[in-house]
């Protein structure tokens, strides 16, 4: 088993707006030092996200980077919401790389809305993110 060489947290702030079918950065991690040649990242986030009129899935992300143009880690699979659009739900993700030659890295977590016809609003979030 590896051990954890560094480990951040960060949360939202505050109320974070997801226009319509936007992906929309959520919140994003603090800049991490890597310490070897070759690590391996794993990153987690969640968010509970207020959907706008109209929502029938929700897409989460984790992209290397801080913007929503940056390189996608992992897979984009929406999920069907469970509640009515308009309601609060939790969306979850977890993803994994092998990183090499890099000195530091940085993800965000993002949302985008399918078939919204209001902006939704994600109302809390966290991302955390470990070097093994």
């Amino acid at each position: 088993m590896s051990d954890i060489k560094e480990a951040e947290i960060n949360h939202q702030a505050a109320n974070v707006a997801v226009p319509t079918t936007s992906e929309t950065v959520i919140v994003t991690s603090p800049k991490l030092t890597l310490p070897f040649h070759t690590c391996r990242t794993i990153v987690l986030a969640w968010g509970q996200l207020t959907t706008g009129t109209g929502t029938t899935a929700v897409t989460p992300r984790i992209r290397r980077g801080t913007t929503n143009g940056d390189p996608l880690v992992g897979e984009a699979n929406a999920e069907q919401v469970k509640v009515a659009a308009g309601n609060t739900e939790p969306f979850f993700i977890c993803v994994s790389e092998a990183l090499e030659g890099k000195e530091s890295v940085q993800y965000c977590f993002t949302l985008t809305q399918t078939g919204a016809t209001a902006d939704g609003t994600c109302v809390q979030a966290a991302i955390l993110t470990l070097i093994l």
